[in-house]
């Protein structure tokens, strides 16, 4: 009986085609089985399709690796909360003797124009206390550093400014109420002295006050303010019939020396 051809299955025809398989190969993987039966029959082996036969996907084209984030573990780096970044430059401490008058800002007695007549640190051995009341230098009763400026003008006006910085806010609250204690008690230590009340006056920055006086046929003014660790202490004298009645440069001049605080 004559031999029946053989059909290749759709199976072993792919078989051919995917990844290029040698036909040795193929023949080997669809010969007969060991039962007699041909190689198409229902025994017949799945055909093995090796590591090196499967179709390899393709590769996707290369790209640069994106920037590298914050690592997990390495907390990211935070600015000071409310401070500004960057060197700041240190301020500049005001001194003692900025906050001494010019001639021009010094009020007037009569539009006398003032003159400077001399600046400088007080000297204990030299320098009069200021005023009629005052008993001493304020060097002498706690300031570490004291400047004082003298005025002059026509027809014997003239005015003194002393600027006492003292070594805290406390300390110069202390020598203030000293000098207001010498205010109290001027009238009976000093001779024929008549002196005003005490009045507050309304400033930029700090306390002030001011009170008159009149001795010896002089009139004056003398006013008091503090700002901080700072005392200051501003008279302006006349002659009694040359001194203002209605107003007072003392006042008005520790206004503009607030100003400069």
């Amino acid at each position: 009986m004559a031999g029946v051809p053989r059909v290749r299955t759709t199976s072993q025809m792919a078989a051919l085609v995917v990844g290029g398989v040698t036909a040795s190969l193929l023949l080997a993987s669809c010969g007969s089985g060991g039962d007699g039966r041909g190689a198409d029959g229902p025994g017949a082996a799945e055909p093995v399709v090796t590591p090196s036969a499967r179709s390899t996907p393709a590769v996707p084209p290369t790209t640069e690796p994106p920037a590298p984030g914050p690592s997990a573990t390495t907390p990211p780096t935070r600015k000071p909360h409310g401070r500004k970044v960057g060197a700041l430059e240190p301020r500049a401490r005001a001194t003692t003797a900025e906050h001494l008058l010019d001639a021009d800002r010094l009020p007037t007695v009569g539009e006398r124009a003032w003159a400077v007549d001399a600046t400088g640190p007080e000297d204990p051995d030299r320098d009069p206390a200021v005023g009629t009341c005052q008993k001493t230098l304020l060097g002498t009763i706690g300031a570490v550093e004291t400047v004082r400026r003298t005025y002059t003008a026509a027809d014997r006006v003239s005015a003194t400014q002393v600027v006492a910085r003292f070594a805290d806010a406390r300390s110069a609250w202390r020598a203030h109420q000293v000098l207001v204690a010498w205010r109290d008690d001027c009238a009976e230590r000093v001779d024929r002295a008549d002196v005003g009340p005490m009045e507050p006056v309304t400033v930029h920055t700090g306390t002030a006050e001011s009170y008159r006086t009149a001795a010896r046929r002089r009139a004056a003014g003398l006013g008091i303010l503090r700002t901080g660790s700072y005392l200051t202490v501003v008279e302006v004298t006349a002659r009694s019939e040359s001194y203002p009645d209605s107003w007072d440069p003392a006042r008005m001049a520790l206004r503009r020396v607030a100003r400069t605080f």
